[in-house]
């Protein structure tokens, strides 16, 4: 889990019986806060977790896996949400240079379309979002057209790439909910998967 935050699913594996572990990878600072929390609550760590400090633009997502024991020659699964827009081009594509190579690896993550993608009575709104995010000092370092993202993942190996945008995600997971979501440009869900 790449940019864990506060997501509890480690906590509720319900595969760890099967020898399914669980990296929780996430900013230092974060982490320890996290840690804290869980030991303020009383919740036990679980054999299953192991904890991965990482700031992604300061070290790679291999140094950091590496030193917590993951074993990069088995497969994996990656869910990086709500992370990519906060960091640099520079930090995404490495960290997707990471996952293909893990063999029969795949990644869920969320990105953001380029200001300019949206119709005009909506960019304003979207440029208010972003200000206020940069506000709080997460600022929106990396917005992908999705034609580029999808060559990007190509040409790192991934010969699946599913690219939901706005009205894909409502239509997967909201259904009869969907209904006043606005369709176009706007937040991303890939899963791209390794070829074999």
């Amino acid at each position: 889990m790449l940019g864990a935050g506060l997501d509890t699913f480690s906590l509720r594996n319900p595969h760890a019986g099967q020898g399914v572990r669980v990296f929780e990878v996430d900013y230092p600072a974060t982490q320890t806060w996290k840690r804290e929390r869980l030991k303020q609550a009383g919740l036990a760590v679980p054999a299953s977790l192991t904890f991965a400090p990482v700031d992604f633009e300061r070290q790679s997502l291999a140094e950091g896996l590496q030193a917590a024991g993951f074993q990069a020659d088995r497969p994996a699964f990656f869910q990086w949400l709500g992370v990519v827009p906060y960091l640099t081009r520079e930090a995404v594509s490495l960290t997707l240079d990471f996952i293909a190579g893990v063999p029969e690896s795949g990644v869920v993550f969320d990105y953001a379309e380029p200001f300019e993608n949206y119709p005009d009575d909506r960019r304003a709104d979207v440029m208010t979002i972003a200000a206020r995010a940069a506000s709080r000092g997460e600022p929106w370092l990396s917005l992908f057209d999705p034609a580029e993202l999808s060559k990007m993942l190509r040409n790192k190996g991934f010969g699946i790439v599913e690219d939901l945008g706005m009205a894909g995600i409502a239509e997967r997971f909201y259904g009869a909910l969907k209904q006043g979501i606005v369709i176009g440009p706007g937040a991303h869900i890939v899963r791209a998967q390794k070829a074999r």
